[in-house]
């Protein structure tokens, strides 16, 4: 019986980390003002753009505090690219930045 207990706590506490670790959110802060969103709420705006008719969506993510924005990075092969889906926190939109460097054709 007393190792029963000890199982279940256990199990009980192992539920009770990765339930804590599994409901993290990202959010990207717009610097100097309160406005926010979450990384899933912009995936969301992106999903929904004109971004998804170049190619999906990837993993990888960042904030730009800045300008109130988060790069979302596109699965697309285009040379000299690496292309992002670009969500304004403000505006709620998105739109696509190639981030070409070099001569482009």
């Amino acid at each position: 019986m007393k190792k029963r207990v000890i199982l279940l706590l256990i199990l009980l506490g192992i539920f009770f980390v990765y339930g804590c670790m599994s409901v993290q959110e990202r959010y990207c802060f717009y610097q100097g003002t309160n406005e926010r969103m979450s990384l899933s709420e912009a995936r969301i705006i992106a999903e929904n753009s004109e971004c998804m008719q170049e190619g999906p969506l990837k993993n990888t993510s960042m904030c730009n505090a800045i300008t109130g924005t988060w790069w979302i990075d596109l699965d697309v092969q285009k040379e000299n690219c690496n292309p992002a889906c670009v969500v304004n926190i403000l505006t709620k939109n998105a739109t696509i930045n190639w981030r070409c460097r070099g001569l482009v054709k």
